[in-house]
Parts: structure tokens; sequence; C-alpha cells
């Protein structure tokens, strides 16, 4: 019969103490040790012979010499049976516990830092550092404090940057970034509620932790881990994302510049790359997919500084991209820009999207794209701007008169965008909008497309219009509506 079955089994108090002290003596390897722990745990527990449980767990704290045996053991029984008796025995051998206890023991203080006070657990994380452990680094993370997370941070950033590295070279495997972004998660956790200003330095190393290893989800994957979670990452990553998103929008502009600063000098290709039409690796690019996925979503918080020297320059880099991937997270991006109130790109960016329209992009993707920029110029303090952008739809509109399908299609496509308009151009230049589409759609000869132009402002435009604008716009439908119908 083995060890393990006897202390399972046995009645002998005496024959369980001396087993239990003989394990411990002999095993070296401290998880093999916690293992045993839970297993004879749950199975005295099944059995109701908890007195026998007690005699392991008397065992293992009248041992003096073995410790971190002794620990192991007494912790896996505690972790199956929630005993008491066995978290006072954890307890007072975590107490009297001199350093990590080797790198076997790794495991286990893991297992144990969910349920007990780990005192010693900056010698742990020592050891794990040393070991190039970045699982239990990111398994111990969430229960050290605030004040030295910062050096968790560092250490898991540190393993994300090798793992970069080793992939530009081809021999890092999904396994060592999916790795590293559970261990990243777990220094997260620190984000979701804490304030502290020492977090912005953590924030800053989990999202390059978290860049470095994007790789992972937009490369075709056959791993198991990613083959069906794709661009949203894993349950980990999206849990960090979230923390991290959420921290950054309860800082205030300054703070929030100097994360993205610290960001961008973390990962220099941030800077590099907008000056520069040399393709880098898979690795970097991915880098440089999550960041503006990042900046996306915490645009509002930058100050004009910001967003025009480190945020649009990595943009513009992206917006004509045959890459389906960066090509719409750089739109997404500008999109949120001109949504926080940047305009100083509106009218550059109505250039690229009417450019961009047909080929790479539908009428409605152009209506929004060519809406935002509308609206970011008509709440600035340049609101005169916007009739360069109609301007310019108007050109467009008109390179389309001459006949044919096609020309027919864009052209309504692109009449149904410059009477989406009148909802979010200035009021003073409202009036020049109305006269516009009454003018091209009283020369349109396609009743089909004065008809959808109608109805795309009375069904769409409408909804979206100011209550004080409302009015005007009724009439004006109402107006173009009969002349539209007077033709059939």
């Amino acid at each position: 019969m083995n060890a393990g079955r006897v202390l399972a089994t046995s009645t002998s108090r005496n024959v369980v103490s001396e087993v239990t002290r003989d394990i411990v003596m002999r095993t070296s390897d401290m998880y093999e040790l916690f293992e045993l722990g839970r297993s004879v745990g749950l199975e005295r527990q099944r059995s109701g012979s908890m007195e026998m449980l007690g005699a392991v767990v008397r065992a293992c704290s009248d041992e003096q010499e073995h410790l971190a045996g002794a620990l192991a053991l007494a912790g896996g029984v505690f972790v199956a049976t929630q005993n008491k008796h066995a978290r006072r025995v954890c307890d007072a051998l975590v107490r009297r516990q001199n350093g990590a206890g080797g790198p076997s023991m790794l495991r286990v203080w893991c297992e144990l830092a969910p349920y007990i006070r780990l005192p010693n657990i900056h010698e742990v994380v020592a050891e794990a550092e040393r070991m190039c452990d970045v699982s239990v680094l990111g398994n111990l993370a969430p229960f050290v404090s605030e004040q030295s997370v910062e050096r968790v941070a560092s250490a898991v950033h540190a393993a994300s940057v090798d793992v970069l590295l080793r992939m530009e070279m081809g021999t890092a495997s999904y396994e060592d970034a999916h790795r590293v972004v559970c261990a990243a998660a777990g220094v997260a956790q620190h984000l979701v509620d804490g304030t502290d200003r020492g977090l912005d330095r953590v924030w800053a190393l989990v999202s390059d932790a978290l860049a470095s290893t994007h790789w992972a989800s937009v490369c075709t994957s056959s791993d198991q881990i990613y083959e069906d979670v794709g661009r949203a990452g894993t349950e980990d990553y999206r849990r960090a994302c979230t923390a991290l998103v959420s921290y950054a929008q309860r800082q205030n502009s300054e703070r929030a510049d100097a994360m993205v600063n610290a960001v961008f000098a973390l990962q220099p290709c941030l800077r590099y790359l907008p000056r520069s039409s040399v393709r880098v690796g898979r690795g970097r690019e991915g880098a440089v997919l999550f960041y503006m996925d990042l900046l996306e979503h915490i645009a509002g918080q930058l100050t004009t500084r910001t967003v025009n020297a480190l945020v649009m320059p990595l943009a513009v880099r992206y917006v004509q991209s045959v890459e389906r991937d960066w090509f719409e997270s750089a739109h997404a991006l500008i999109l949120s820009v001109l949504d926080a109130g940047h305009a100083k790109v509106a009218v550059w960016y109505a250039r690229v999207v009417l450019a961009l329209y047909p080929q790479r992009i539908n009428m409605d993707l152009l209506d929004i794209s060519f809406t935002a920029a509308i609206r970011a110029l008509a709440h600035s303090s340049s609101p005169e701007l916007s009739q360069s952008c109609i301007d310019l739809l108007i050109a467009r509109i008109d390179e389309c008169a001459a006949s044919g399908v096609e020309r027919g299609v864009r052209r309504r496509e692109l009449l149904c965008v410059l009477a989406s308009q009148v909802a979010s151009v200035p009021l003073d230049l409202l009036s020049f909008v109305m006269t516009s589409v009454d003018e091209h759609v009283d020369c349109e000869p396609l009743w089909a497309t004065r008809r959808d132009v109608v109805g795309h402002v009375q069904d769409t435009v409408l909804e979206s219009a100011e209550l004080e604008r409302r009015p005007v716009l009724a009439s004006w439908v109402w107006r173009m509506r009969a002349r539209v119908d007077a033709r059939l």
C-alpha cells in the first residue's frame, strides 16, 4: 500500500503521523505534496473520517526541519476541505517559513495566495523573477500591495518583450504569449478600482505587455488557445483591456497624456513607423494594432497636443492600409478623435474618405465618416471649414453627372450623404446645403434617385437632427417630396 493510500484510509493515528513525517521528509517536489494533501483531504472528507485528517495536519504542524513540505501538504488539505484547523496550521507554518522555499514551492504559493495572507510574498515574487516564471507572477500579482505591484508589472513586461523578440525570430509559441496575457490580466486587477498615481506606470507596462503579445490574436492560428477567439482575444485579454480602458478614462488629461507618452517610450516603433514606409515584422504590427484599438477608447481623455503629436501620425500611416484590421482600426481611431472634438484633421479626413469611396468603403461608412468630420467642425472654433468639406462632396457628386448605371448608383449614394449633412452642418450653412440638395435632386434624371434621396432624409436624417432644426427640415422635405411626386 503506498503512502498516499495510507494517509487516506488508515485508522491509526500513530501510523498516519509517522507516514506524514516520512513523506514530508522524503519528497522534494512541493507541488506533488500539495496535490497529495488535496487528494487525501477530499478522500477523508468523503469518508467522514476527519479525525484522521486532523492527525495529518497535526503532524505537519509539528514539523521543524522541512517547513516547506509540511506547508505544501497541509495547504493541499486546507484548499480541498477549507478545514479551520488546517487553516490555522497553514497560517503558523507560513509565519515560520523563511524565504520562498525553492522553485518547486512557487506553484504552491499560487494555490495558497487566494486563501492565506503571505507575509513573505515579496520573497516569493523575487524567486519567481529569478526563475523567469511569468505564470507565477501573474497568479501572485493580485495579492501584492499597490506599492509593490510595479515590480511585478516590470517583470511581466520584460517577459512580454522576450516573447516578442522570440516571435520575430520564429521561436515563440502561442502558449508563451498566452502565459504573458494571463499574467498581465493578474496585474491589471490593481487598475480596476485603483487611483494611486504610481499605478500610471503599471498601466503603461501592462499595456505594452498586451501589445507585445497581440500578434497571437491577429495571426491566423491553429493553436487551441486562440483558434476560436481571433482578434477579440481570450477572456484574460478582454478582462485586462477593460481594466486598462476603465483606469485611463478615470484620469484627467494631464495624467492620461503622461500615460500615453510612457507607452510610446516603451514601444519605439510607435514613433518610428509614422515617419517610415518600411514594413516591420508581424509582432510590431500587432503591437501597433493593439495601441490603435486602445487609443480609440481613450482619445477623449487626451489633449490636442498629444493627439496631434502621437495619435494621429499613427492613424495616418494605416488609414489606407490594404490590411483590413489595421485599416478598420485606423478609421475607428480617427472617428474617436473627431468625436472627442479634435477637429484639426476633419478637412483632411473628408478628402481621404471621399477618395476611398467606393473602392474601399461603402455609402454607409462614407456617411458615418463624412458626418463625423462635419460635426467636429461645427462644434470647433473654425466652423466655417465645414464649407470646404461640403464643396468637396458636391464636386464629387458633379463628377458622377454623366449617364451610366454605375455612375447613377454613385450619384444617388453621394446625394444621400450630402442630404445627411443637414443634420450636422453649422446653422448658418444649413440653407446652402438644403439649396444644393434641391438643385441636384431637381436636375437628377432618374426618378428612383430623387425618390431615394427624399426617403433617406425623411426616414433617417430627420430622426438624428436637433429639435431646433426639425421644423425647418420637415417643411423642406415636404416641399421636395411634392416636387418629386409632381414629376412622375
